[in-house]
C-alpha cells in the first residue's frame, strides 16, 4: 500500500541521512576530512485526473536521495613541527601511489619508510617530481619522493672565493697585509688559502695567494709492523717546516724498554724528501728509539715503519700554484679598484697530499652591483677581510629535510648545506563531487569528476603548501547539530505516518470482520 511506502522512502532517506551527520561528527578530528551533505528529491507521481479546467492531479510516491555532497573548503592548518607534515592552503589534492594507480589527499600526515620514501599513513607513496644533483626536474614523470636518509652529501670543490677587505693606503712601501679565506678540494678537505698583499707604490700592492697543504698519513699495520706514509707529492722537492698547531710526534720503543717521543726536525725550504728522511733518521738514532725507521722513495713519500711505533700531528707543504697566484692591485684616487679590471681565473694548486684533484680557483674581485670588493683608504685599524665567502663545501651527513610553500622538499646535512631532493606536486579535477572516496581520507577520480591535471603548488589556481602542518576537518560541529535535531523530528514524523496508517488498516480490517 503506497499508505505504508511513502513514508518508508522518508525513513529511509531520514536514516540515510542520519548517517551522513554521524559520520561527519565521527570525523571531525580526522586530519584532512571534509563533511558531506545528504539532499533529497521527491520520487515518480501518479496521475490520477485532471481537473476541469484541465489541470492534471496527481499524487506523490514519496522520496529519495538526491546527492550526498562532499564540502571541499580548506579545514583550519595548524602547526606540528613536524618535517613529514604537510597541508594544502587553497584547491588541490596531495598525489599518493597506489600501485601504479594515483589517489588524491587532502591529509598531510605523512611518514618515512625506512628505506625513506614519503608515505601516506596507510603506507601509499607520495608522488611529485624527482630531483638529480639538487635540480628538480618539473618537465618529468611523477614519481615517489624518497628522502636520503642515513645518505652523505658528497664533497665540492671550491671553485669561486671573494674577500671583502680594505687596504691601509697609508701604510709604508713593503709592509704587507693578509687576508685568509677556507676553501675545500674534490675530496672535502679544507684549507686556509692567504691572499698576502705587499705595498709597492702609492696606490699600488701586489698579491700572492699560497694554500699550506697538511699532509696526513697513511698508515698500516702488518705483522706487529707499523707502516706511515707521507706523500709530499711527485717532485717531492720542496717541504715546510713542521706544522706548530698539530706538532707532529713519533714514539717508540727504547733498547731499555722504555719508551721515546721525538719532534721531527723542521725541514729547510727546497729539501728533498730524502735529505729530511735522513735527518729524520738521525733525530730518531739519537733519541735511543730502536726498531724504526725513515726512508724515502723516488715519489716524494716519506715513509716511518718500525714496530711499536705511533705518531700524532702532521706535516705541511706549499703546493705548486699556477702563475695567476700572483699579480699587482692598482686604486684610483678614490680608493677604487680599476685594475685588474676583472675576476682573476685560473688559480690552481696541484699536488694535493690528499690526492684530491688539482684545485682550480676563479677569485671574485667584483661584487652583484659591479662595485669591487677590495678597496684602499687611510685605515688605522686591523686590514683583516670584513666577509668571506667561497662555494665549496665537505661532504655531510644527512640530517633532515623540509618541505617548502611550492612543494620543494630540501634535505639538510650537516656540513650547513642544503640540496633539493624533489617537488611535491598538487592534483585538480574539473568537478570534486565526482571524486569517489575510497577511505583513509583519499579520492580516486571517475568520469564525473575528469582527468586530474597535476602540476606546482601556487600555479594554475593550485593553492600552496604549507610544510610541518596539518590540516584539520571541516566539519562545523554546530551546524551537524542542528541537521541532526532537522533529521530527527523528519524520521520520527515518518515513524508517526507509519504507525498512523498501522493503526487505519487495523481498524478497517476490525469493519470488515
Amino acid at each position: 500500500m503506497a499508505s505504508f511506502y511513502i513514508p518508508l522512502t522518508g525513513l529511509n532517506a531520514d536514516s540515510k541521512a542520519l548517517n551522513t551527520i554521524a559520520n561527519n561528527l565521527s570525523n571531525m578530528n580526522t586530519t584532512g576530512f571534509k563533511a558531506q551533505t545528504t539532499s533529497f528529491s521527491d520520487l515518480l507521481y501518479q496521475q490520477m485526473g485532471t481537473e476541469g479546467s484541465g489541470n492534471a492531479i496527481q499524487v506523490g510516491s514519496g522520496v529519495q536521495v538526491a546527492a550526498n555532497t562532499t564540502d571541499f573548503s580548506s579545514g583550519s592548518i595548524s602547526s606540528t613541527g613536524l618535517s613529514t607534515n604537510a597541508a594544502i592552503n587553497g584547491s588541490g589534492f596531495f598525489v599518493l601511489d597506489a600501485g601504479g594507480e594515483q589517489l588524491y589527499t587532502r591529509n598531510g600526515n605523512f611518514q618515512l619508510s625506512s628505506d625513506g620514501v614519503l608515505e601516506s599513513a596507510d603506507g601509499r607513496a607520495v608522488m611529485g617530481y624527482g630531483a638529480t644533483n639538487g635540480t628538480v626536474n618539473t618537465a618529468g614523470s611523477l614519481s615517489d619522493i624518497t628522502i636520503p636518509v642515513g645518505q652523505v652529501m658528497k664533497p665540492s670543490a671550491t671553485t669561486n672565493f671573494s674577500l671583502t677587505q680594505n687596504l691601509n693606503s697609508a701604510a709604508a712601501i713593503g709592509d704587507t697585509a693578509t687576508g685568509q679565506v677556507k676553501v675545500y678540494d674534490s675530496l672535502g678537505n679544507s684549507y686556509e688559502a692567504t691572499v698576502t698583499y705587499t705595498k709597492t707604490g702609492t696606490n699600488a700592492w701586489s698579491y700572492n695567494i699560497s694554500m699550506p697543504d697538511t699532509l696526513g698519513a697513511n698508515s698500516s699495520y702488518a705483522g706487529g709492523v707499523s707502516t706511515i706514509h707521507y706523500n709530499f707529492g711527485s717532485s717531492g722537492a720542496t717541504l715546510a717546516t713542521v706544522n706548530p698547531a698539530t706538532n707532529l710526534t713519533i714514539t717508540g720503543q727504547t733498547a731499555s724498554g722504555g719508551t721515546a717521543t721525538i719532534t721531527p726536525p723542521t725541514a729547510t725550504a727546497g729539501e728533498t724528501v730524502s735529505a729530511y728522511a735522513t735527518a729524520l733518521q738521525n733525530a730518531i738514532t739519537a733519541a735511543g728509539i730502536t726498531g724504526v725507521t725513515a726512508s724515502s722513495s723516488a715519489g716524494g713519500q716519506l715513509t716511518i715503519t718500525g714496530t711499536n711505533l705511533s705518531t700524532t700531528g702532521s706535516v705541511i707543504q706549499d703546493p705548486v700554484a699556477s702563475a695567476s697566484a700572483s699579480g699587482s692591485l692598482t686604486f684610483d684616487a678614490s680608493g677604487n679598484l680599476v685594475s685588474p679590471a676583472a675576476d682573476v681565473s685560473g688559480i690552481s694548486f696541484a699536488g694535493l697530499s690528499d690526492g684530491a684533484a688539482t684545485m682550480t680557483l676563479n677569485w671574485q674581485l667584483f661584487g652583484s652591483n659591479g662595485a669591487g670588493d677590495l678597496s684602499q683608504t687611510v685605515n688605522s685599524g686591523s686590514s683583516a677581510p670584513s666577509s668571506t665567502s667561497q662555494n665549496g663545501y665537505a661532504s655531510g651527513q644527512y640530517q633532515d629535510f623540509s618541505i617548502g610553500s611550492d612543494g620543494t622538499v630540501t634535505a639538510s646535512y650537516s656540513n650547513g648545506e642544503t640540496q633539493d631532493v624533489g617537488q611535491l606536486v598538487i592534483a585538480t579535477v574539473n568537478n570534486e563531487q565526482g571524486l569517489q572516496a575510497v577511505g583513509s581520507s583519499e579520492y580516486a577520480a571517475t568520469t564525473a569528476s575528469g582527468s586530474a591535471s597535476v602540476g606546482v603548488a601556487g600555479s594554475g589556481g593550485r593553492g600552496t603548501i604549507e610544510g610541518s602542518s596539518l590540516e584539520a576537518s571541516n566539519v562545523n560541529i554546530s551546524s551537524e547539530f542542528s541537521n541532526l535535531i532537522i533529521a530527527q523530528r523528519a524520521f520520527e514524523a515518518n515513524s508517526k505516518a507509519v504507525t498512523t496508517f498501522d493503526t487505519v488498516t487495523q481498524d478497517t480490517i476490525n469493519m470488515i470482520h
